[in-house]
């Protein structure tokens, strides 16, 4: 290739290119002047749509997919709260939990909650008396920030254990091997 304008001065090629746009260098001189030498590599493993493979596993693919999708739980609401669907505030015990003010309601007493509590608070309520994985539970609170740190949600059941203790119809248990479980009592 010229250096100046980057068109080709003379080009060989060993394929089955039937185009006439390659100038072939055999038997010319080239006059003195500035010269690039480009090479081209065409990868002999690529896959493309032609040899089928992509649109053969399309299919396959589609089907995983509905598989996948078929499978994922939707969340579950409270049964017995109709409240919460049209306030957003859940009834646990004698407890009213508001997640989008972060406050929990005890009689005449509110106290404040973290953004991650009440998000901790929120898988709970939202699944009441059920046992509920500890990976889940680390998966939805902290999967966005990358690092999952096994003791941080331990913390966090903690710090709720103790706003809770003002109601005792309402704790949060340990499942040993499993997860935990906000027990509602009537």
């Amino acid at each position: 290739m010229k250096c100046g304008n980057a068109g080709v001065a003379y080009g060989y090629a060993i394929s089955n290119n039937k185009k006439d746009d390659i100038v072939s260098c055999k038997g010319r001189r080239l006059p003195a002047a500035c010269y690039m030498i480009n090479i081209k590599f065409k990868p002999s493993t690529i896959i493309t749509a032609k040899n089928g493979y992509l649109l053969g596993s399309l299919p396959v693919l589609a089907f995983v997919g509905l598989i996948f999708l078929r499978s994922v739980k939707p969340e579950k609401k409270l049964p017995d709260s109709t409240d919460s669907q049209d306030t957003g505030i859940f009834n646990l015990g004698s407890v009213l939990f508001d997640p989008k003010k972060r406050k929990l309601m005890l009689h005449e007493k509110t106290i404040d909650l973290t953004g991650t509590e009440t998000r901790v608070l929120s898988i709970f309520a939202l699944s009441p008396n059920e046992t509920i994985e500890r990976s889940r539970i680390q998966k939805e609170i902290w999967e966005d920030e990358g690092v999952i740190v096994g003791r941080s949600l331990d913390m966090f059941i903690s710090k709720l254990r103790k706003k809770l203790e003002f109601d005792p119809t309402v704790k949060i248990v340990v499942i040993r091997g499993k997860g935990y479980k906000m027990e509602i009592s009537a």
